[in-house]
């Protein structure tokens, strides 16, 4: 159905905008030394965590889940969660048919600021 809708021609480059917008949000992961990228992205789909302290009991668990929920909580944009190999990891999907550029440096504005919140209280 999607095919029928779009068209190939128009889906290729819908395809190809998300896959370049999910680039710039790995890019500005990895800009920050608070947050690591945990897997290579895979289309649209960045796989990232804030990275605990080096004597977390729980490899940042807690951490990335209070964030998840913080940025959740703010309605601002909304991320989902999966456990890769024991660490609790954040997933950025871009996805939506209007997302622009200026909505994926809002949304990483707004993963800053959780984060910073967050971690002051530690």
């Amino acid at each position: 159905m999607v095919l029928r809708l779009y068209g190939l021609e128009n889906l290729q480059p819908y395809i190809r905008n998300h896959i370049k917008l999910a680039e710039e949000f790995k890019q500005l992961v990895n800009s920050d030394s608070r947050f690591e990228v945990v897997t290579p992205r895979t289309f649209s789909l960045v796989c990232f965590r804030l990275l605990p302290q080096p004597d977390h009991q729980d490899d940042g668990y807690k951490l990335n889940y209070n964030l998840l929920d913080a940025v959740n909580f703010s309605g601002k944009i909304f991320l989902s969660h999966t456990v890769l190999s024991g660490k609790f990891v954040l997933r950025f999907a871009v996805g939506a048919p209007l997302t622009e550029e200026t909505h994926i440096k809002a949304a990483w504005e707004v993963l800053q600021d959780q984060a910073t919140i967050i971690l002051a209280e530690i």
